[in-house]
């Protein structure tokens, strides 16, 4: 008996715990919505978004990944001059979260290589280091350990 009302205990637990997550859209969803607008328009066409990679860090994010199309349809890329058809296409953005959601700052959405390869043309690390988490641009470092050896630790 004593087992029974201990797995009950646990089951009403677990619920209240998963009712207290579930009061307002994570992060995760809120840049998310604040992505997808903005690629559609590029693209002239609804987008979804394939998430590889989201970092967050002192109300930063970086999100690495793709646009796909609704289910069931491709993404018709001769539509759109902002990328080339026959090239890769990877999702980079960056967004900064202010008291009233997730702002874009900055969007690639057709990179043919990996933006963040290529650090500089942003000015180097200018984010927090966390953002750069599993992102490896040459060798095998990461660009959040190079970003903390260069002293970036916002």
């Amino acid at each position: 008996m004593s087992y029974l009302k201990a797995l009950i205990g646990a089951l009403i637990a677990f619920a209240a715990i998963g009712t207290a997550q579930a009061k307002g859209p994570s992060d995760r969803q809120q840049i998310l919505d604040a992505i997808r607008p903005q690629a559609a328009a590029s693209l002239d066409q609804p987008v979804r978004i394939k998430v590889d990679t989201l970092n967050i860090d002192s109300g930063w994010a970086v999100l690495v990944g793709n646009l796909v199309g609704p289910p069931g349809k491709d993404i018709d890329w001769e539509k759109t001059s902002a990328c080339n058809p026959y090239l890769d296409k990877m999702l980079w953005v960056v967004l900064k979260k202010k008291s009233d959601g997730w702002h874009v700052k900055h969007i690639d959405l057709c990179a043919s290589e990996p933006p963040y390869w290529y650090m500089e043309q942003y000015g180097g690390f200018v984010w927090p280091c966390g953002v750069y988490r599993d992102l490896v641009a040459f060798g095998n470092e990461t660009l959040e350990t190079q970003c903390r050896r260069e002293g970036r630790t916002r």
